[in-house]
C-alpha cells in the first residue's frame, strides 16, 4: 500500500551474499497486565557469516528481557551475561540511557556487540512503544489522555508541518496509514533471520537488519528497520521502514555515499529526512553514534532513521570477526 509518496513495505529480505556478514535484531514491547502496566521488552539479535558455498555460521548472539515500569528499567536479564549489567537497572529507559551503557559495558559499546545493539535500541523502542497504548484503551473503552507533542524533533513533526497543524486544529494527531506487514523472511531461505517471536494484540516490534560484504576496497552495506505492531485482530501492521544503501572505505573507514529509501513513514514531511544523511559523507564509520547525536537533531531530521545511521558503525567490526 503506496501513501505520503512512499512504495510501502518490502517483501522478504535480499538474499545473503557468500562472503558476507549479516546482523539482524529484534526488539519486542508487550504490555501483559494491561495499556497502564509495565511493558516488557524481549529482544534477540544474531550476526552470521555466509559462507561461498551457502553455509552459515553464527558469530555472535544475545538475548535480552527486561522491564520497565514508569519509564524506569526495574528488571534486566541478558545472554550473554555481563557483570555490570545489574548496575542499569534502576535507570530510565530514554533519558540518559545509552550514557549509562557506554559507562557501565563500554568494551560492548566499543566491539560493536550483539547484545550492545540490543540495549541501545531500548529509547527507541520506548519512543514508539506510546503507539499502541492508546489503541489499547481506545479498543477497550477507556479515556484516552493525548500525548503533548514537541515540534522541531523531526521532520514529521516540524512545526510547519502537516500533522502539527492538524494536531493544533483538533487536539489529535493525523492517524497514520499502517499498511500490513509482509514476511521479512524468504521462502528459500528460512534461516536468514533469528527466530521472530509471535506477538500479542497491541505489541509493538523494532527489527533491524544489516547486511554487509567487501567489494575490493570498499565496503558495501544494505540496511533497514521496520517498527510494527499487532492490531486488534491479530495482523501485523507497518508504522515505520526504511531502508539504506551505504558504502564505506574499506581501510579508514569513511562514510564514502549514502542512500535513504523510506519505505513506510507516518507523516507527510516524514521523506524529506532522507536528505540529512548526507551531511555524514567523509565522516569515519567508527564515530558514526557519536557523530549522528552530534550532526543529525532537529526538523530536517528523524529520530529512527538516525538510529539505523548508528548502527552502521558496527560494520567494521562485524567484518573483522
Amino acid at each position: 500500500m503506496a501513501h505520503n509518496g512512499l512504495p510501502g513495505p518490502l517483501p522478504g529480505s535480499p538474499p545473503r551474499r557468500a562472503g558476507g556478514v549479516r546482523r539482524t535484531t529484534s526488539l519486542d514491547l508487550t504490555r501483559p497486565l494491561g495499556p497502564d502496566g509495565p511493558i516488557e521488552v524481549n529482544g534477540r539479535a544474531r550476526d552470521v557469516r555466509t559462507a561461498d558455498a551457502g553455509a552459515m555460521t553464527v558469530l555472535d548472539k544475545a538475548l535480552l528481557s527486561l522491564t520497565v515500569t514508569d519509564g524506569i528499567v526495574t528488571r534486566l536479564r541478558s545472554f550473554p551475561e555481563r557483570a555490570a549489567a545489574p548496575r542499569l537497572v534502576g535507570r530510565q529507559a530514554l533519558v540518559g540511557w545509552r550514557t549509562g551503557l557506554w559507562r557501565e559495558l563500554h568494551d560492548d559499546v566499543e566491539s560493536g556487540s550483539a547484545l550492545h545493539l540490543l540495549l541501545d535500541d531500548l529509547p527507541g523502542g520506548m519512543v514508539v512503544g506510546g503507539f499502541t497504548r492508546r489503541r489499547a484503551l481506545a479498543a477497550a473503552g477507556e479515556p484516552v489522555p493525548q500525548p503533548g507533542r514537541r515540534l522541531d524533533v523531526c521532520a514529521g513533526w516540524a512545526a510547519d508541518s502537516r500533522a502539527a497543524q492538524i494536531m493544533a486544529d483538533t487536539g489529535t494527531p493525523p492517524p497514520p496509514v499502517t499498511p500490513e506487514a509482509p514476511d521479512l523472511v524468504r521462502d528459500d531461505d528460512p534461516n536468514g533471520w533469528h527466530t521472530l517471536a509471535a506477538l500479542p494484540p497491541w505489541a509493538m516490534s523494532r527489527r533491524r537488519r544489516v547486511d554487509a560484504h567487501l567489494d575490493g576496497a570498499q565496503i558495501e552495506v544494505d540496511a533497514m528497520f521496520r517498527d510494527s505492531f499487532i492490531d486488534i485482530e491479530g495482523r501485523e501492521r507497518v508504522l515505520h521502514e526504511y531502508a539504506v544503501h551505504a558504502t564505506l572505505e574499506a581501510n579508514e573507514g569513511r562514510v564514502l555515499a549514502v542512500q535513504p529509501a523510506p519505505r513506510v513513514l507516518p507523516h507527510l514531511e516524514c521523506p524529506v529526512a532522507g536528505a540529512s544523511t548526507q551531511r555524514l559523507i567523509g565522516m569515519p564509520c567508527a564515530d558514526l553514534r557519536d557523530l549522528v547525536s552530534s550532526t543529525l537533531f532537529g526538523p530536517s531530521t528523524c529520530t529512527h532513521l538516525n538510529d539505523l545511521m548508528r548502527s552502521i558503525a558496527d560494520v567494521p567490526a562485524l567484518l573483522t570477526r
